[in-house]
């Protein structure tokens, strides 16, 4: 069976949700319970804009965020043409809040080339290992050398340092982790708006109520 207009999704157009969005925002006085009264008595008014809310509600029903349409490196760091899913997740500040992020990866990636990462993970368990050993020390020699006792302390925290220091280079975000990430902020807005346009249909419908 054929989808009907109502259900079918297409592809998200940046630019058409940027202007959906600036016209909800410039309908904010519209809302307005101090100027409700003003609303009964221009019914032409609130009838086109309800109209228009509709009908702009059901064609961002119509869009559809895709995940397989979101690259990370196409957002953050390359010369490539963006995706319209991709432009829409730029136009949301809160995209930057992953860039952080991203960078980590790259510079891991070029971590990896000079000191592979099975090498760093080597080098963690060697150093938990050596950290157990201090604090063996600690648990038998320590109780009765308390000299010794403090030059383990001091091991275990510079050998603790270390250990953070290499575990920051294992313990990385993926590219697929951050694709995800801004997949979830692209539905967030998108909703957001559904939801704002909802609320001031319901509220100009309960004015033309009152009119009629």
């Amino acid at each position: 069976m054929a989808k009907t207009k109502s259900t079918l999704k297409k592809n998200i157009n940046a630019m058409r949700v940027q202007a959906i969005e600036n016209y909800d925002l410039s309908l904010g006085m519209l809302v307005n319970p101090n100027i409700k009264q003003q609303l009964v008595l221009n019914p032409i008014g609130v009838s086109v804009a309800l109209t228009t809310l509709k009908e702009l509600r059901e064609e961002l029903e119509n869009y559809e965020i895709k995940l397989d349409e979101i690259d990370c490196n196409r957002i953050f760091d390359s010369t490539e043409s963006l995706t319209e899913t991709e432009v829409f997740i730029r136009s949301i500040n809160s995209y930057l809040n992953y860039r952080n992020d991203y960078t980590r990866i790259i510079q891991t990636k070029e971590l990896d080339r000079d000191f592979p990462r099975e090498q760093r993970k080597k080098i963690v368990d060697g150093l938990e290992k050596e950290i157990k050993g201090e604090y063996k020390k600690i648990e038998t020699v320590g109780k009765i050398n308390k000299n010794l006792r403090r030059t383990c302390e001091a091991k275990i925290e510079e050998l603790s340092r270390e250990l953070r220091d290499i575990l920051s280079t294992l313990e990385v975000p993926t590219e697929e982790s951050i694709n995800n990430r801004l997949y979830a902020i692209a539905e967030f807005k998108l909703r957001e708006i559904k939801n704002r346009l909802d609320s001031k249909i319901t509220y100009l419908e309960n004015v033309m109520e009152e009119i009629a």
